[in-house]
């Protein structure tokens, strides 16, 4: 046997003893103003967690007026030729920190986590195909051992967790794509459709959507992404990881269901444009749920947040509400509403209360659906969240505590991300989906797949 694989026979074995696995993980922060400086920081506050080894990936997310390109110079001195992707969130988020200006960089490391990482530009032309395309290009980038992969998983065999395999598969996709830029919506959805026309539905699928500022969406502004040294200005980014180490993930809102059952009755442009509910418009309808005068409501229905406080919730074939929220009066008679992601015809939906006492509810259902599906009540080693923009608007001061419950729930666990105009995930056993509200965790475990349940 030649000694390279002599080696990593070594290895395996005291793998295979060991109660640990091997998962590095650092973050970092900087609020410095150049980016440049910025971005070397919080990069190299990253690589202190993975003690003296380069990444695997890194995530980064930042927030401002932060020249792109700057910041690619500085991340490229620190992390090298390692993949890197990320982009420009609302805000971004470090622990307990909502910053309106800042650089955040997480860093993970370990042999048993192999990803394939593929972008491209001017995704908004064509979505689907584009998602379709640069699928099919990050699995071409995977490099799998031909070794220890195989014998990792088969590990998982031998110990009977048959189970486990189809519970937890080893591996799953990480996406981030622009948001809305007005007047063209996102389409996180076709975004979803394009990977899983390649890959299938069931796979685990989780992101979210690049965006300015909130108080800035109706100016004049870029969306940048950035990808191992590229910074795209209409980007998406795909990644395709197969691992053997112990991930989570889940989503949840919190806000509750008023009222009795409706039906999304008529739709226009796609299903961005809801013009009829249950024999009404969608202004008539709300003015009337909420006891509100008409003109009031078209007049305020954005400074005061008022489809943001309560959004529509629209029910899927498994009882689950995914929440659109933000609705824009829009038409002859600003009597239809215009969103930034689709509704769907004959959808049956609720008038969801958005109070931030309910919204504070979700924690409890992310931190139970994370430890259900991973059979583990350990800490995670690291905490990625996409948090809704609308969220954060609806919270306000509160919403820094929300992130603070969050990470008490996963044990005091680092926790890193960005606010989002479209969560991109899902709950264990359902399909991805473009939601809104809620709080998108994905975890990382420094745990070993091949373990018995």
């Amino acid at each position: 046997m030649e000694e390279g694989l002599i080696t990593k026979w070594g290895k395996l074995q005291e793998v295979k003893n060991a109660k640990e696995g091997t998962l590095l993980a650092g973050s970092g922060m900087s609020k410095n103003e150049d980016a440049y400086s910025a971005a070397k920081e919080a990069a190299q506050q990253a690589l202190l967690g993975l003690n003296g080894k380069m990444p695997t990936i890194s995530y980064v997310f930042f927030s401002g007026e932060y020249d792109p390109y700057e910041l690619t110079k500085g991340l490229k001195e620190v992390l090298k030729d390692t993949e890197f992707i990320g982009g420009l969130g609302d805000r971004v988020i470090y622990d307990d920190q909502v910053m309106e200006n800042g650089v955040v960089v997480a860093s993970i490391q370990s042999e048993f986590l192999h990803v394939g990482v593929a972008s491209t530009d001017n995704v908004s032309s064509n979505s689907f195909d584009a998602a379709k395309k640069v699928t099919k290009e990050a699995l071409a980038k995977l490099s799998i051992d031909n070794y220890i992969d195989p014998y990792m998983q088969a590990l998982r065999l031998k110990g009977g967790d048959i189970r486990g395999i189809v519970k937890i598969p080893p591996y799953y996709i990480h996406v981030f794509v622009n948001g809305f830029k007005l007047p063209k919506m996102g389409e996180e959805n076709k975004i979803i459709l394009g990977i899983s026309d390649v890959v299938g539905r069931q796979i685990p699928i989780w992101g979210g959507s690049f965006e300015t500022a909130l108080e800035k969406v109706l100016g004049k502004y870029e969306i940048y992404s950035l990808h191992s040294g590229k910074v795209l200005k209409d980007g998406l980014i795909v990644t395709f990881a197969t691992t053997s180490m112990l991930y989570g993930y889940s989503m949840a809102h919190g806000a509750k269901k008023t009222g009795t059952l409706y039906v999304i009755e008529k739709t226009s442009a796609d299903g961005y444009i809801v013009d009829r509910i249950s024999g009404q418009t969608p202004v008539d309808w709300y003015v009337k749920q909420l006891k509100m005068d008409k003109k009031k409501f078209i007049d305020n229905v954005m400074t005061l947040g008022i489809t943001q406080r309560w959004p529509i919730g629209m029910v899927d074939n498994l009882g689950n509400v995914i929440v659109r929220g933000g609705g824009v009066p829009t038409g002859p008679k600003d009597e239809s509403l215009a969103y930034v992601a689709p509704l769907v015809e004959g959808a049956p939906i609720f008038l969801m209360d958005g109070d931030p006492k309910n919204l504070f509810s979700a924690t409890d259902q992310i931190v139970g659906d994370v430890q259900q599906y991973t059979e583990e009540d350990g800490n995670p080693k690291l905490i990625l969240l996409t948090a809704c923009l609308t969220r954060r608007g609806v919270m306000q001061n509160q919403f820094p505590e929300d992130l603070r419950t969050l990470k008490k729930g996963f044990g005091g666990s680092p926790l890193l991300g960005f606010t989002t105009s479209g969560e991109i995930g899902s709950r264990e056993g359902d399909m991805a989906n473009c939601h809104h509200l809620t709080n998108n965790v994905f975890v990382f475990y420094n745990k070993l797949l091949i373990r018995k349940r």
